[in-house]
């Protein structure tokens, strides 16, 4: 199903409530709420990037980390 949707939708904006991090982490933008507000909003890679926040923290405690390929910081 998400293949269909990543396919059919390429040039469309999808809004996507996951429970599941493998849903998300190839999207281009995550908004992370925390509490019913927005606690994160950025790239995947970014932020893991970041070394800290919840993002970071569950893709951390999920073993998603070794998976993402993450540039550099500046």
């Amino acid at each position: 199903l998400q293949r269909v949707i990543r396919t059919e939708f390429a040039t469309s904006t999808v809004l996507t409530i996951a429970h599941r991090l493998d849903t998300v982490l190839d999207a281009d933008r995550i908004l992370v709420f925390d509490q019913g507000r927005l606690a994160q909003c950025d790239a995947p890679a970014a932020l893991i990037g970041a070394g800290a926040g919840i993002f970071y923290e569950l893709c951390h405690e999920g073993g998603y980390l070794d998976k993402m390929v993450v540039p550099p910081q500046h």
